[in-house]
């Protein structure tokens, strides 16, 4: 992490630099701020991995060690993810809906709306796991060297 924070400082010193810099030859508003504005940004990112860095104790992480394993940056198993789903084509259909509501009249309010709140019921309940498939059987069926077929978990 020491890299990340001394590079992400550096980009924001360097911008904040080039914010000096441009203000002092162009006197123009609009790029100066823009630069001021990413300089911040860098520094932010910088100063919050910093922090982290100073979280860890100063000590490395497995990925950046020089003899790091792939087995030392492991984490805890993952039992579940989500399928591929359309409710968010849905959620950008009824935003669309939404902003033709702010322009051209209040009544596409109703489907903007509907649409929504639709979208967002049907993701939330996507995503949900049966907790009726046993244990040993859910597992198998998540390895990706699995011979357990989807069928032999649903009931």
């Amino acid at each position: 992490m020491k890299r990340e924070w001394h590079t992400t400082v550096g980009a924001g010193i360097f911008l904040g630099l080039a914010c000096a810099l441009y203000w002092f030859l162009s006197y123009e508003d609009s790029g100066t701020v823009m630069l001021l504005f990413g300089a911040a940004a860098y520094l932010m990112l910088g100063g919050f991995i910093y922090l982290q860095w100073r979280r860890r104790a100063r000590l490395p992480r497995p990925e950046d060690k020089e003899d790091g394993t792939y087995e030392e940056t492991a984490g805890e198993p993952i039992a579940f993810f989500p399928t591929a789903s359309i409710w968010p084509a849905g959620i950008g259909l009824a935003a669309t809906f939404i902003a033709i509501a702010l322009i051209w009249g209040t009544w596409y309010w109703v489907p903007a709306l509907a649409l929504l709140f639709g979208s967002i019921i049907g993701f939330a309940v996507e995503a949900e796991a049966p907790d009726d498939v046993p244990a040993d059987l859910e597992q198998a069926a998540h390895r990706q060297d699995s011979t357990i077929e989807p069928k032999q978990i649903a009931h």
